[in-house]
């Protein structure tokens, strides 16, 4: 399992995804990235297969592991 993924979305699309992720059931939490116009979707643990999921739904907007 991966541990402290997070993936950037602007605001537009925030509620996209957020749709997409209510139906995963996946746990996750959003935040404000400080003086940017984005959010970030912190996840605290996936595992591969909900990884490649995530990688699909948000492309290459991934900040770090």
């Amino acid at each position: 399992m991966a541990k402290n993924i997070s993936f950037h979305a602007t605001w537009s699309e925030a509620y996209r995804m957020a749709q997409s992720l209510r139906n995963s059931k996946l746990r996750y939490s959003v935040r404000q990235t400080p003086g940017k116009s984005n959010l970030a979707f912190f996840f605290p643990e996936v595992s591969i297969s909900q990884y490649v999921y995530l990688c699909i739904l948000f492309g290459t907007h991934r900040s770090g592991i």
